[in-house]
């Protein structure tokens, strides 16, 4: 669990997925890879969950986790590491299939600078609200989190009350 401390870089909640290959290797990797970017530095690790796909074709369940950040990066900037984290990893964009199978997908879900709304990003995960396997392991990592639009407490939201199993430590 991390909080906000005063003096400190911004707190960001990424989330990370993974279905294709050896999907805690790829987890692992991609957290191992977020903590040797510049200017970035893994606070914590949220614990593995394995997951069924949202939307996409049939294809097989996704392990997913987050990693809390501390950086001063701007958003956009940290957003083009990820993609450069997610490409050293053997994804492809855009992807052959909206929604369909990846070996890692990294998003920024939350920041403590509050919303951004750019063109290619908008923060927080515009699906955040809706998705257990994105909100849950943030709110392991951050349970009094709260939506910087609204204010409302996610942990308050219908898709907080699912349980997810925990398969693996990240």
């Amino acid at each position: 669990m991390v909080g906000e401390r005063n003096g400190e870089k911004p707190l960001v909640v990424l989330g990370l997925g993974a279905n294709l290959g050896d999907r805690l290797a790829n987890l692992r990797a991609a957290a191992g890879a977020l903590g040797e970017l510049p200017e970035v530095a893994v606070a914590a690790r949220s614990a593995v969950y394995e997951t069924p796909p949202a939307g996409g074709p049939p294809q097989p369940d996704y392990l997913n986790a987050a990693v809390a950040v501390r950086t001063a990066l701007p958003l956009p900037t940290l957003l083009d590491e990820l993609l450069a984290v997610e490409r050293s990893l053997g994804r492809r964009r855009p992807d052959a299939v909206r929604w369909g199978p990846r070996p890692i997908d990294i998003d920024i879900l939350w920041s403590s600078d509050g919303p951004i709304d750019a063109p290619g990003l908008t923060v927080p995960h515009p699906r955040l609200t809706e998705r257990p396997f994105a909100l849950l392991p943030l709110l392991e990592l951050l349970p009094d989190a709260t939506d910087p639009t609204t204010g409302r407490r996610y942990d308050a939201l219908p898709a907080a009350r699912h349980s997810l199993p925990a398969v693996a430590t990240l």
